[in-house]
């Protein structure tokens, strides 16, 4: 073939190709290229809300929705949002604002170690090693970035300990969780609850997230008993009335632990999976300041340190009428992580120890009283004292666990909208989870315009779905946001669906 024409059927082919490029080039940025969402219309929304209220699933239940500016404080929406309804986990946005206005973000919860008694030259103690707890949730667990987890809590407890010279003890390690009221489980609270690890109330001297492992082995088949193995951590006392049996594999966690505080007996009932050589589920401590006695005495003798009597509490010793020295000398104080590491936890995963333990610590700051009603008072005073109208709002404990708490969704906005110009905010804002990334709305809103938008306290229990929070609208406008629905038919999934449909039309307001 000629030379030029070689070279024209060259350039022809190049051509060719440049333009299949072109044309590949470009269909991939349509494929790519996110079809543009129409804006919304608040009669949108109306007409949204007035359709998912005649749906079968919530026509006989109710909803309510509030919308404002957090610039301005006005109002976009209201929907029923004059109604108290129960809020669930939303109560724990409540809590948490109030911990950290009140208590502020340097705060830390504190545990002293300290002891009465003598301490000899020969290393020998004459007396106690006490547990003094200061309410810290976080004590002996690794939820939170600054917390020890157990073994680490206490392995350098025990070189405190070493170093303060101590090497023999003539009496006990004693827990003293008398900052909170003994009584803790809060009004409200179900005997279905309890004896699991989300059902785990706040008491003075909490420890390993107030919960312990329970390990089963399950049988062959499905339908045969499932056998205890452990727990971990070790809890002598402890006895199980057990009739779980083994359910399909891949069935997930489908047992629950009935069982009160400072009793030993627990009822466990339900199913584990088929197919897994060992398979835990999470109860409640029966008294988590005794776990953490016992498991400090194990430890120090491991170290070659003698006790010599054994564990015991303060609550113990009042009962059987033995005497509390009040006079003790402090070793070494532990402090939590601050406030706002501990609100993170608490509103991203919902963790309602966290919140129960600084509602009470806010009944400390205010009235001296570590109870769940000293801090529901505290919480209602501040927001009454700041101009929120807080009528139709019941609140019994921090977490929302009690369906004895409801408040209107309006009130919620309101206190959003205050948090909003408060100096707290970024610690709260930060805490939220977010939608279709983080916590309990990593799985909520994604493909949508609520996605890394929308930032909301999740809540739910039986017949029970709320979301609360913030969001951003297409003009920039941040807005806050109450969502709630009571008494819904069937299961939480298909009305978590429809309310999430609901929220994307939000964030494409003007």
């Amino acid at each position: 073939m000629p030379l030029i024409n070689r070279l024209a059927c060259y350039n022809f082919l190049l051509l060719l190709l440049i333009y299949a490029c072109a044309e590949t080039s470009e269909t991939e940025q349509k494929i790519v290229k996110a079809v543009p969402r129409p804006p919304v219309a608040i009669r949108d929304i109306e007409n949204a809300l007035t359709e998912l209220s005649t749906d079968p699933l919530i026509k006989h239940g109710q909803l309510a929705l509030s919308i404002k500016s957090t610039s301005t404080g006005k109002s976009l929406l209201e929907y029923n949002s004059d109604k108290s309804l129960v809020i669930a986990s939303n109560m724990k946005l409540v809590t948490t604002a109030t911990g950290l206005a009140v208590l502020g973000e340097d705060f830390t919860f504190k545990t002293e170690l300290a002891h009465d008694g003598t301490l000899e030259a020969n290393g020998t103690l004459r007396g106690n090693i006490y547990i003094t707890g200061g309410g810290d949730p976080t004590l002996g667990s690794n939820k939170v970035t600054g917390s020890l987890p157990l073994n680490d809590l206490l392995d350098m407890w025990v070189n405190k300990l070493w170093e303060y010279g101590i090497r023999q003890v003539s009496g006990a390690i004693i827990a003293d969780s008398e900052l909170y009221n003994a009584n803790a489980i809060p009004s409200g609270w179900t005997w279905a609850d309890a004896g699991n690890y989300y059902g785990a109330p706040a008491f003075g001297l909490n420890f390993h997230d107030n919960l312990y492992y329970l390990y089963f082995k399950p049988g062959a088949k499905v339908g045969e008993a499932a056998t205890i193995l452990r727990t971990i951590p070790a809890i002598k006392e402890i006895q199980f009335v057990n009739e779980v049996t083994t359910g399909a594999p891949g069935s997930g966690d489908n047992a629950y632990i009935y069982g009160a505080p400072y009793t030993h007996l627990r009822y466990v009932q339900g199913t584990i999976p088929a197919g897994v050589k060992e398979f835990s589920i999470k109860g409640s401590l029966p008294e988590p300041g005794m776990t953490c006695a016992g498991l400090l005495h194990q430890k120090l003798v491991k170290r070659g340190i003698k006790i010599g009597l054994p564990a015991t509490s303060v609550r113990l010793m009042q009962i059987q009428k033995k005497k509390v020295s009040t006079d003790r000398k402090p070793i070494y104080t532990h402090s939590s992580p601050a406030l706002p590491a501990i609100v993170t936890e608490t509103n991203l995963e919902s963790v309602n120890l966290y919140a129960e333990a600084i509602l009470k610590q806010l009944g400390i700051a205010k009235y001296e009283d570590g109870t769940t009603y000293s801090g529901t008072e505290t919480v209602m005073e501040f927001w009454k004292q700041n101009g929120i109208d807080i009528n139709g709002f019941f609140m019994r404990d921090g977490s929302g666990l009690s369906r004895n708490n409801s408040i209107r969704a309006t009130t919620l906005t309101d206190i959003l909208v205050y948090c909003a110009k408060a100096p707290m905010f970024a610690s709260l804002y930060a805490s939220l989870p977010v939608a279709g990334v983080s916590g309990t709305m990593k799985n909520i809103g994604k493909g949508t315009g609520a996605a890394r938008n929308l930032h909301a306290k999740t809540g739910s229990l039986e017949r029970v779905m709320s979301f609360s929070g913030y969001f951003t609208t297409r003009s920039g406008e941040m807005m806050s946001f109450a969502f709630i629905a009571n008494d819904y038919a069937g299961h939480n999934s298909p009305m978590r669906k429809k309310m999430e449909r609901l929220m994307a039309l939000l964030t494409d307001l003007p």
